[in-house]
């Protein structure tokens, strides 16, 4: 497990509701549930994005705002991930995580700024 990986379950473990903070000025997770879209080449499907992300908030109040939102947190998360999968995912090839998440966090500051970074935490590309 990758050290991001379990520095996030260690962090939601500690919280019934996926969400975690330090008192003393640690960063603040968000868990999200899984998000599946489609990945379409040719006007056809070819397979499936499969994303799992952990959102760092940059204060408290900030995770207290996103928590509220996560509704359309989700939905904008949805959205950039179709946009992704339509220019970049491909069944065939990794997926480039690190081009994803700077995607995802672009489009998540925007819709709430609190937002720190968007943390993959799984993600796949399957036919």
């Amino acid at each position: 497990m990758s050290q991001v990986a379990a520095l996030c379950a260690l962090a939601l473990a500690a919280s019934p509701a996926g969400a975690a903070g330090s008192e003393h000025g640690g960063s603040e997770f968000l868990a999200m549930e899984k998000i599946v879209v489609p990945i379409v080449g040719s006007d056809r499907i070819e397979g499936a994005l499969k994303l799992k992300l952990v959102l760092t908030a940059k204060d408290a109040a900030s995770l207290a705002r996103m928590t509220e939102r996560l509704p359309v947190l989700r939905a904008v998360s949805v959205a950039a991930a179709i946009e992704f999968s339509r220019l970049y995912a491909s069944p065939q090839t990794p997926v480039d995580a690190r081009r994803l998440s700077a995607d995802l966090t672009k489009a998540l500051r925007a819709a709430e700024p609190g937002v720190d970074r968007v943390l993959i935490v799984e993600v796949s590309a399957e036919s």
